[in-house]
């Protein structure tokens, strides 16, 4: 299990260091250029996570997926937790390294912590929106046969670039609870006072993501675990093989 956790520190790590790093470097998102450069920095990180972790722990490096993958008994429950803490451990550490690399720059733009610009009703309501087709695409292209696993950083990233270049200047388009509150825990002030808008409305977006694709899916055989134990079915195979 080691390698999952440490998987998923980095995957999430990466996340929050380059996604919110660049927010920091920008500075100013109130153009279009800006928003553009910082959600494609998120969408361009997280398809590349996926790619480099998602045979290891899933690349899941979002606390609302991972419960929605529990939810929809395509992931262990057992390892909610664990990997909650260690995506959580993930994106604290790069807003605390934002500190000592970036100081003044991370501090301006709160470490990179989303706000919701247009009103708590407006973000509460959007980020749940936002995480349900987030959690879609996750369930279609990780826990469903039918969909070619190599088109799953490509599909992933594009939804986080889109869902970003929409909502970047109402709610900041977080999705994740460890994107927000890690920065968030170096932002103080509003950034964590509002973070439970970024906890709330995405667990439950996600939850309800899961539990529709499981109803929609269709033939139960085409499902599978966010992570397959591929060395045991490569050893069951060599078994029968030897067998016959």
């Amino acid at each position: 299990m080691l390698q999952k956790y440490v998987a998923e520190f980095l995957g999430t790590f990466a996340l929050v260091f380059i996604g919110c790093g660049a927010r920091a470097i920008v500075g100013d998102t109130s153009n279009f250029a800006g928003i553009m450069l910082v959600h494609f920095t998120f969408g361009l990180t997280v398809a590349a996570m996926i790619y480099t972790f998602g045979r290891i722990s899933g690349a899941i490096i979002n606390p609302a997926l991972t419960l929605g993958f529990a939810v929809s008994r395509r992931f262990p429950w057992c390892l909610v937790l664990p990997y909650w803490l260690v995506q959580l451990a993930g994106a604290s550490f790069a807003s605390f390294l934002h500190l000592i690399l970036l100081g003044n720059k991370a501090v301006a733009v709160h470490f990179g912590a989303t706000l919701p610009k247009a009103g708590i009703g407006v973000a509460l309501v959007l980020e749940f929106i936002l995480t349900f087709f987030l959690m879609l695409v996750n369930m279609a292209t990780a826990t469903d046969r039918r969909v070619n696993s190599s088109a799953a950083g490509i599909a992933v990233g594009f939804t986080i670039l889109a869902c970003g270049l929409f909502g970047n200047s109402l709610s900041g388009a977080s999705m994740n609870p460890a994107r927000s509150l890690g920065p968030a825990l170096f932002a103080g002030g509003q950034a964590l006072a509002t973070t439970w808008i970024y906890i709330v409305a995405p667990l439950a977006g996600a939850l309800l993501a899961a539990l529709l694709y499981e109803l929609i899916r269709g033939d139960e055989e085409e499902a599978k675990l966010v992570v397959e134990d591929v060395p045991a079915r490569r050893e069951d195979g060599d078994r029968q093989k030897l067998s016959s």
